[in-house]
């Protein structure tokens, strides 16, 4: 037995055990899949005909969105013109959801009140106000559309005709704009004023807040923020969320969202800043007010940091809204599935179940028709084994790849893959030792056509791995991917740690009695090899 190939074999034993070891030591174990550890399933139905390419975009969005939540390996398909959403182990189940299914064009709007969304006086006050400005606006456009004047005359929003209606608006309660070394940064706006709070009564169902339908952006709408508390009377939309180019929360002493805009948007960010200084502008989406800042500068460089009371939450849910913006297809939720933990562990068990009964009988099955050889096939699965499950661990650490049910599969068929490799040498041997050849020449020669054959062999699941991965998505990609990573460990351990051990054990445990390989007599008589002549002829 050459040097090379004790190296090659303890560096196999080392790298597969190692690994395993390290993986061990540092905690780490592959992350389940939906199916394996519980979760939540969502399904999505268009409110109208969408085409395919609306439908692709709209995936590709709430996967950046759920990404951007940190949820490990989510599951997005489409089903004709549906879309299911899996979130494995998400803890917030009711968040993910919302933020999942979030249609509506995101958009910057003034806010020209802020009301007690449960003082009915407050709520009909806001209510008339919205309609005296939707009023204005529609008489305007009418003056300028029968007169023909200017497109840059508007409705007058500002100035002393709107301090007459803004009595109570953001600008007259708050103390001023304060002074900002930082143009980059905006502060939100307290929601509260200092005035004792009215009597909280349930409002009149006749008074309603603005309906989906009319949350259009070029009308003054009244809307309220998550908690449904406080209530927003909102200007027409300035910008929209095509205006930026990037956000992010991060934390430093306190929970901000950085954003940056594009360079159109910066333009036009900027324009609302000199026009609405110290005064709140909300952002909104799906009808929803995410956040209402005071802008405290009037110039902002294409950059800004939104600040306030946020928790991690709040500030990553801005952030993705923010960068995200809306689907192209609106949707409606028509099925919200709870995966329960106990029944991914039911899953769970069935599947390492299969797996270790699949491997139980094909160890048997190598050792009764192989003898010595059989050690050797249950030994390589053990180091293929290691190195798999260390791989994914890793994976699950530092990438979020998780396990899906599908990807169990994979590895389980993988099994099969890998034993063929064995039963491909082994066959040579026995049919160079048939041939009467002794067990240690057949061990070394045999080796190079049946990696030959290993490797075309294993091409032919690379390739199929690999068309199932490009072409399709959801489950049947972590079936591919798992079969794949599964198919190139069997290559290298077939040439590092089987083929060494192979020859030793031809070397030192056989004695050149082929029974100890499974090769038996045929029936033109003994199958031991035949003695070689050492020079002559014969």
């Amino acid at each position: 037995m050459r040097r090379s190939q004790i190296v090659s074999l303890l560096l196999a034993i080392l790298i597969g055990f190692g690994s395993l070891a390290g993986v061990l030591a540092a905690g780490w174990a592959p992350v389940l899949g939906v199916q394996l550890q519980g979760g939540v399933e969502v399904l999505l139905r268009p409110t109208a005909p969408a085409d395919d390419e609306q439908l692709d975009r709209a995936i590709e969005i709430i996967r950046s969105r759920v990404d951007a939540l940190g949820v490990a390996e989510p599951d997005i398909t489409r089903q004709g013109e549906q879309v299911v959403v899996q979130l494995p182990g998400v803890k917030d189940k009711q968040r993910a959801v919302d933020l999942v299914g979030q249609t509506a064009e995101l958009r910057f709007r003034p806010v020209l009140l802020t009301f007690n969304r449960f003082d009915e006086t407050e709520l009909r006050s806001a209510l008339d106000l919205a309609n005296a400005y939707n009023s204005a606006i529609a008489d305007a456009a009418d003056a300028e559309s029968e007169s023909e004047t200017s497109a840059d005359d508007e409705p007058a929003l500002d100035g002393e005709a709107a301090d007459d209606s803004l009595g109570d608006s953001p600008a007259a309660l708050a103390d001023g704009p304060e002074s900002v070394e930082d143009p980059e940064i905006i502060e939100p706006a307290t929601d509260a004023s200092e005035a004792d709070e009215p009597d909280e009564i349930e409002p009149d169902e006749t008074l309603e807040l603005t309906r989906s339908e009319d949350d259009l952006a070029e009308r003054t709408v009244v809307l309220t923020d998550h908690g449904e508390i406080v209530g927003y009377v909102l200007g027409p939309a300035e910008l929209t969320g095509e205006a930026v180019a990037e956000a992010a929360a991060t934390f430093n002493n306190e929970w901000v969202v950085n954003v940056d805009l594009t360079d159109e948007g910066a333009v036009g960010f900027d324009e609302i800043a000199a026009r609405y200084f110290g005064q709140q502008v909300a952002i909104v989406l799906d009808g929803v007010v995410e956040s209402a800042p005071v802008i405290r500068a009037t110039e902002f460089g294409g950059t800004a940091v939104i600040s306030g009371t946020f928790d991690e939450d709040g500030a990553r849910d801005l952030a993705v809204a923010l960068r995200f913006g809306a689907l192209p297809v609106e949707f409606v939720q028509d099925d919200v599935r709870t995966v329960s933990a106990t029944l991914g562990e039911g899953t769970l068990r069935a599947g390492v179940i299969a797996g270790i009964v699949g491997l139980i009988l094909v160890g048997l099955y190598m050792l009764a028709y192989y003898r010595l050889l059989g050690i050797v096939a249950v030994a390589s699965l053990a180091i293929s084994g290691s190195v798999l499950w260390s791989l994914i661990s890793w994976l699950g650490e530092s990438r979020g790849l998780a396990l899906t049910l599908a990807g169990t599969t994979g590895i389980i068929v993988s099994i099969g893959v890998q034993v063929d490799s064995n039963i491909v040498y082994y066959e040579r041997i026995k049919e160079e030792v048939r041939r009467g050849r002794a067990v240690r020449s057949a061990a070394d020669a045999s080796f190079k056509g049946a990696f030959m054959t290993i490797v075309w062999a294993d091409l032919a699941s690379l390739i199929g791995a690999g068309v199932l991965y490009q072409l399709t998505s959801g489950t049947v990609r972590g079936f591919a991917l798992y079969l794949g990573l599964a198919t190139l460990i069997d290559l290298a351990v077939s040439y590092f740690f089987m083929r060494p051990l192979v020859v030793f054990i031809a070397r030192r445990l056989v004695n050149e009695e082929p029974r100890r390989l499974g090769v038996l007599p045929t029936a033109d008589g003994d199958a031991t090899p035949a003695t070689v002549p050492t020079g002559g002829t014969s």
